[in-house]
């Protein structure tokens, strides 16, 4: 299928989406990074490690914690009568473990976002970080654009349904380096569901911003429309304009963008500023690493690249 057209944004329409912005609240998966790092690394790696992790770290006062919050929501799922959930038994056997294995891989395969799902998994990605096992991947745009929001004056913020303690690790170990330290603050499923209105009128109160100065960016509609609902700003990111979760009419009820760079539309000002190879002289123009101007012709290529990789994109929950 054909990719779609994206009109660029303009230079009003955007400094009308950051007008009276003051916090900007940011999704992870699809958003900040692909869903195939998360689907093909991030997963894959709980699936085929969990088993050791929890025989290893059985007397851990920490993954005891984790093992006694499955099994409360085990006994509450199988009380609700949710059809194939695994029940974990009482003690700290080798059939607890192996039921602790199944539960957690039938919650994965359910796409299930629990809090005691997430907090294993996070405690386990925390491991995999440090021994250099998992490496974390962003989207280019995303350090240097979160920067220059910052030196606007704009507070960042996370929310995911990842634990808090995953999105710290996922920000800290990415090739750009540490970038955890530009988030304000990160927030996950404990202050309520990413579908929820309240989750977003919670954050709002918790970051002492009033809700129509936030902006919020998701890849997710229902979450866009659950923000939105409680007063936010949004802006749906359709990462390589490729996102099945964003469907014709989401076009029409939100902004959908497909880089972070689009915040700022076409000021030509602000995408000198995200130049990764070129600074501003003090007449305003762009100048490379030595210090002379940039040739027009430079510019022209540039574009012709782009062009050339929109021509080749084609398809890519937390």
């Amino acid at each position: 299928m054909e990719a779609q057209q994206v009109q660029k944004r303009s230079v009003d329409e955007a400094e009308a989406l950051l007008d009276g912005v003051s916090a900007v609240v940011v999704d992870i998966e699809g958003t900040t990074t692909s869903l195939s790092f998360v689907k093909k690394v991030l997963f894959p790696y709980i699936t085929e490690n969990v088993e050791t992790y929890l025989k290893n770290r059985s007397d851990d006062e920490e993954t005891k914690a984790d093992i006694c919050a499955l099994r409360e929501l085990a006994c509450k799922d199988v009380a609700e009568k949710m059809e194939g959930c695994i029940e974990i038994p009482d003690g700290e056997s080798d059939e607890v473990i192996k039921c602790c294995v199944e539960n957690i891989k039938w919650q994965m395969c359910q796409d299930r976002k629990s809090t005691a799902l997430k907090q294993l998994q996070g405690h386990m990605w925390r491991e995999g970080y440090k021994t250099g096992k998992i490496k974390a991947s962003i989207y280019d745009d995303v350090e240097p654009v979160i920067t220059q929001l910052i030196d606007e004056g704009v507070s960042v913020y996370v929310y995911s349904s990842g634990s808090i303690e995953a999105q710290k690790q996922l920000f800290s170990h990415v090739e750009e380096g540490d970038i955890s330290d530009l988030f304000t603050d990160f927030f996950d499923t404990t202050i309520g569901s990413k579908t929820d209105d309240s989750s977003y009128t919670a954050i709002s109160e918790k970051i002492h911003v009033d809700p129509s100065q936030i902006l919020y960016l998701t890849d997710n509609p229902k979450e866009g429309a659950a923000a939105m609902q409680a007063g936010f700003k949004i802006a749906l990111v359709n990462r390589e304009k490729k996102n099945p979760l964003i469907t014709k009419q989401d076009h029409c009820d939100f902004l959908v963008i497909s880089s972070f760079g689009e915040l700022f539309g076409e000021d030509e000002m602000d995408h000198k500023k995200l130049e990764g190879n070129g600074d501003l002289d003090a007449s305003d123009e762009e100048v490379d690493d030595d210090g002379a101007e940039l040739d027009d012709d430079d510019d022209d290529d540039d574009e012709d690249e782009v062009d050339e990789e929109e021509e080749d994109l084609g398809d890519d929950d937390d």
